[in-house]
């Protein structure tokens, strides 16, 4: 007995369409993490960055791309398994595709020590995903086209949300590690004969 599965009940145009969706979404979320970095940056000329800690760009940068690469790279075994391209390439594809999928996104958490919610948003995407196959194997005669389109919108929204929050996550463990250090950054204004500023202090 032949069994379905989502990925196979989804078609390449609806999946190219939903990754698109992915791409769009997150090109937007990139402005709104731009906002909170410059807030951030105008309170104070001296940055996490500065000191040697974690980027909250590269941090944002490495979900992006991990999360668009992967979708990228599951068109591609599609396309791959559609062509005249041998099945052993097109599955070594696929696999890698998922793989990337499931980690992808985490890749800045997990570079700017949020491991924590990296393993949280990495597990939901493993545990989703489990859970549709085994749902569409144990009922292969059923339309589950429903649980496929839930299955892979549970994973491009996982994936919007944390290259939207990436960065204010990394900014927060930052400051978690600075006051384990005991680092404070002050910033009070001063005034001057011909105007006036900001004085930044470090203490420790």
């Amino acid at each position: 007995m032949k069994t379905r599965s989502p990925v196979q009940e989804t078609r390449p145009g609806r999946l190219g369409i939903l990754a698109a969706a992915c791409l769009v979404a997150c090109l937007l979320a990139a402005p709104l993490t731009a906002q909170d970095d410059a807030g951030a940056q105008a309170s104070s000329p001296v940055t996490a960055e500065s000191l040697g800690l974690p980027k909250e760009k590269t941090a944002f940068t490495l979900s992006l791309t991990g999360a668009l690469a992967s979708w990228g790279l599951m068109l591609v075994s599609f396309a791959a398994a559609t062509g005249d391209a041998p099945s052993e390439i097109s599955s070594a594809l696929g696999i890698a595709a998922v793989a990337g999928i499931m980690i992808g996104p985490s890749l800045g958490c997990f570079y700017g020590g949020c491991w924590g919610r990296g393993l949280l948003m990495t597990g939901l995407r493993v545990g989703v995903s489990v859970a549709a196959i085994a749902y569409s194997l144990e009922n292969d005669e059923a339309d589950n086209t429903a649980v496929g389109v839930l299955w892979l919108s549970t994973l491009i929204g996982s994936a919007i949300y944390e290259c939207a929050t990436v960065k204010a996550a990394v900014r927060k463990r930052n400051a978690g590690r600075l006051a384990k250090q005991g680092v404070k950054l002050d910033v009070a204004p001063f005034l001057a004969r011909r105007g006036a500023g900001l004085s930044v202090q470090l203490s420790f």
